[in-house]
């Protein structure tokens, strides 16, 4: 059976030319053979799904056709022109543009400079003509209809106004190729058909998009062709419309094997003694304004689901101390938790996998060692003077074992962790509070930009944390990542919770739950 939704094949001008034609592609870095003898095309109006393994090479591919590395054999033609060796400037000319999934917009500047970098309109001596430069800005926004005021300045926004200005500046570059790396992973749903309303625009103005993504149900509703790599080598290319989420899925896998898609019934530990968790009237001004009342058991895992700003990730990090005006009563195993610092957050055993793993997870010009025994260095270090020292056999021998728990798959705990695939680097993170023995872990969407086989990984380290008796508050935007890993699932709607479902709950009751929230607050206000 096909998938819901699945387009009908491509059926634009298919005996024309490619767009874009990568054909032959290798690439090694030192003895490790990254890309094998890859072809790879790309028709005008079409979208084309390429999927894979963290690590089978996507990246690589990608940064290979916008420039940023040169094939070691191979060739890449645009239009019929051979653009193998161009710069990522010259290829930018060319009509190829990426959208990054760390995205790169500076965020002291405004959303008008950020737009036209490098292109701004200018006055006679060659000053800036700002009153022109937020025109031409603010008519790129509105032509794509995001609700986004051109001097507005970049830090002030949302991480999902961020990727809109992403993709907007990638088209004020006059893009013919587009490329986008996870584009919905910070979006809500209204969002996410705004994207996909505009990705239809662009196809009927013949513009090709390269897709990346490992949210199946997307990539069944706005391809036309899936392509997967595995192991460096691209697998026969589908036909969205004669293809399935499953095949798709046993492709990607290792050693092409079936994936268990039924909701897992894993028994969590019986509630004994204090829980893991009790929270009575958290607030903070930060969209927490009417206090937030949660327990979790031990052994439990609580999922909250809700749109991009309903203050899932303030309360996530008011738990962790991150919020100096937080107030209200918490307490981890029965132990009292003064709110408004990190510090005495860890000291009561609560862990906390931040959204932006590189960014607030991770110190990424660091070894993997490190990483892993930050919040434990108390524990690991020798003498009590003014300058205490870590170990690094300590280090080395908390790194081999959590390596070796986790299957992290890297080089040695000295590897920097920025060299490190998505999955890779999240599992890092985990491990990190893992190591702590925390009572609670607090994971924020602990599977965004990871691989099907990360994600099926990253679920069962979750669910092995919460067998042993950890608390676990889950926050994620995939609704069947809830229903899967979660015991109870909670909606929340501004910063308040809202109903209870239980684990297992479907797509559909998960966000009929979540839109009736969504309702009755905006009748509040009214």
């Amino acid at each position: 059976m096909k998938a819901p939704g699945a387009n009908a094949p491509h059926t634009g001008e298919e005996g024309n030319s490619p767009l874009l034609v990568m054909k032959g592609i290798h690439k090694s870095f030192g003895e490790n053979e990254v890309l094998k003898d890859i072809d790879f095309d790309l028709r005008a109006g079409e979208v084309h799904a390429l999927l894979g393994e963290n690590g089978a090479g996507k990246s690589t591919l990608m940064k290979i056709l916008v420039g940023v590395h040169r094939p070691d054999a191979g060739e890449v033609l645009v239009a019929g022109v051979d653009v193998t060796d161009q710069s990522v400037q010259s290829k930018l000319g060319r009509g190829i543009a990426m959208i990054f999934q760390e995205l790169s917009l500076l965020p002291n500047l405004t959303v008008a400079e950020n737009l036209l970098i490098g292109r701004e309109p200018r006055r006679p001596g060659w000053r800036i003509n700002v009153r022109e430069l937020r025109r031409q800005s603010q008519e790129l926004l509105d032509t794509y209809d995001f609700p986004i005021q051109a001097g507005a300045r970049v830090e002030t926004l949302g991480f999902a106004q961020r990727q809109m200005i992403e993709i907007v500046k990638a088209l004020a570059s006059g893009a013919r190729i587009l490329v986008m790396d996870e584009p919905t992973s910070s979006l809500t749903v209204r969002e996410e058909d705004k994207l996909f309303s505009i990705i239809d625009t662009l196809k009927a103005r013949g513009i090709g998009i390269i897709y990346i993504s490992h949210r199946m149900s997307e990539i069944f509703k706005i391809s036309d062709r899936i392509s997967v790599i595995k192991d460096g080598q691209l697998l026969p290319t589908q036909q969205t419309g004669q293809t399935d989420t499953r095949q798709i899925a046993e492709m990607m896998s290792r050693g092409g094997k079936a994936i268990d898609w039924d909701p897992v019934a894993i028994p969590t530990i019986a509630p004994d003694g204090f829980p893991a968790l009790r929270v009575a009237g958290l607030r903070t001004g930060r969209k927490l304004r009417t206090g937030v009342d949660l327990t979790i058991a031990k052994g439990e895992i609580v999922g909250l689901a809700g749109l991009v700003g309903s203050g899932r990730s303030t309360f996530a990090k008011a738990l962790f101390g991150l919020l100096p005006d937080a107030v209200g009563t918490v307490e981890v195993d029965g132990r009292p938790v003064k709110p408004g610092s990190p510090a005495r957050a860890i000291a009561a055993g609560i862990g906390f996998v931040p959204e932006d793993r590189r960014g607030e997870g991770l110190v990424v010009d660091h070894g993997l060692a490190i990483n892993m025994a930050l919040p434990t260095l108390k524990k690991l270090r020798v003498g009590n003077g003014r300058f205490p020292m870590v170990l690094p056999n300590s280090a080395d021998s908390l790194f081999s074992y959590m390596r070796d728990q986790l299957k992290i798959v890297c080089r040695s705990g000295r590897q920097r962790a920025s060299e490190l695939s998505g999955g890779n680097q999240q599992k890092v993170v985990v491990a990190k509070w893992l190591a702590t023995d925390a009572q609670l872990l607090i994971l924020d969407e602990p599977t965004s930009g990871v691989d099907v086989n990360a994600k099926e990984e990253m679920r069962l380290i979750v669910r092995e944390a919460a067998s042993k008796g950890m608390g676990v508050l889950l926050i994620a935007s995939e609704m069947e990542e809830l229903s899967r890993v979660a015991d109870r699932i909670i909606t929340m709607v501004d910063g308040s919770l809202g109903r209870t479902l239980p684990g297992g709950a479907s797509e559909t009751e998960l966000r009929a739950a979540l839109q009736a929230d969504i309702d009755a607050k905006r009748k509040e206000a009214a």
